[in-house]
């Protein structure tokens, strides 16, 4: 298998001396095929969602390490591992990839080969967070404090991620992102130790979100875990931070209130 570098940006508070802190993980959106660490928004006319990087920073100024985190993404073939979490490769969502690849002038491309690329994705977010752990002590970070989470599919990267391989996180934080039905019976049982999640979704989402996110967040219940799922009102799939939700608050503060009261 051919080693492949990737690289996180880490935006750190200014913390007292030999204080340790909760720490945020986030991996950027879109689709699978463009985005980076830096920045994964869309430039479109009107409002915009924000990016990850963005709430890195902001995160960061309230107390809170945060990286922002590399993964391959599909137009570089990338090898899809030996841990596949994906138990239904032919039923993954295609619509928004079908239209980002158009838009980036590619050819088009089955269920099965976009699999390919989140398997990849999901195993590169999962070693960006084992990566934070084995370095805890280097950022002043308490590694049983460690949230993860992400946008569109960066959300679904981390939740497969933390649900799917299994990788230890105090909660999940997903914006607009999903586990499909069969991975939710396969992954999900009661018993064992699940973190709890957040679940974004905006109300003129994409298509298959806004039931994926209820779905997501009822399985995670029934399988005796703690789950909330929040909807952002007037807004489509890129929403921004200072965008309000049902629970009465900006997306910035649902995401904070619940990360503060998971790492307490």
């Amino acid at each position: 298998m051919l080693e492949v570098c990737l690289f996180l940006d880490a935006y750190l508070p200014d913390a007292a001396p030999n204080s340790v802190g909760p720490a945020l993980i986030l991996a950027f959106g879109g689709a699978f095929h463009r985005g980076s660490k830096e920045d994964d928004t869309i430039a479109r006319p009107g409002v915009t969602n924000t990016a990850m990087a963005e709430y890195c920073r902001r995160f960061a100024a309230q107390g809170i390490a945060c990286f922002s985190v590399d993964y391959r993404l599909a137009p570089a073939d990338p090898d899809p591992g030996d841990t596949p979490v994906l138990t239904e490769p032919d039923g993954v969502p295609t619509g928004r990839i079908a239209e980002v690849r158009e838009i980036m002038g590619l050819a088009p491309i089955t269920a099965r080969e976009v699999s390919w690329a989140m398997e990849a994705a999901i195993d590169d977010v999962a070693a960006a967070i084992r990566w934070v752990h084995r370095e805890a002590d280097r950022f002043s970070v308490d590694p049983k404090r460690i949230v993860v989470g992400g946008w569109s599919a960066g959300a679904r990267a981390a939740l497969y991620a933390a649900y799917g391989e299994g990788v230890a996180c105090a909660g999940v934080i997903a914006l607009s992102g999903t586990i499909q039905e069969a991975d939710l019976k396969a992954h999900l049982r009661p018993g064992r130790r699940l973190p709890p999640a957040l679940l974004i979704a905006a109300e003129h989402d994409l298509s298959y979100v806004p039931a994926g996110v209820e779905g997501t967040a009822s399985a995670i219940r029934r399988a005796d875990g703690q789950a909330r799922a929040v909807h952002v009102p007037g807004h489509d799939h890129w929403y921004p931070a200072e965008a309000m939700t049902s629970a009465g608050l900006t997306v910035e503060a649902t995401m904070l209130d619940a990360l503060r009261g998971w790492t307490r």
